[in-house]
């Protein structure tokens, strides 16, 4: 049976000032063993088995950046780990990381 696929958010948003906090929200079916917060390249990636049930059919895990840097920005996607196997990778979404000056911190991996 196929796995649902994750979702991902951020709160308060997708738009942070350098050094402010952003946190990641991964979410998915019921029984997840273990949520991962993937980058873009998917060699850099943080995983959670601090998984709470919210609702009766979803659970999720929350990854929380307390001092956003430059090296921050840019695209994350979240899978996860139930019976025994991975599931499918959600959508990207993108981290726009904004300097005291008003321009942007450009992801690493678009240099």
């Amino acid at each position: 049976e196929d796995l649902p696929r994750p979702s991902i958010s951020t709160e308060p948003d997708t738009v942070v000032p350098l050094g402010g906090h952003v946190t990641f929200v991964c979410r998915g079916p019921v029984g997840v063993q273990t949520f991962r917060l993937e980058r873009e390249s998917g060699s850099r990636y943080s995983d959670s088995e601090d998984v709470s049930q919210t609702s009766p059919s979803e659970s999720e895990a929350r990854f929380h950046i307390d001092s956003v840097s430059e090296g921050n920005a840019g695209s994350y996607r979240c899978v996860y780990y139930k019976a025994h196997k991975w599931s499918e990778q959600s959508d990207y979404l993108e981290l726009l990381v904004k300097r005291e000056d008003g321009t942007w911190a450009l992801p690493q991996s678009h240099l």
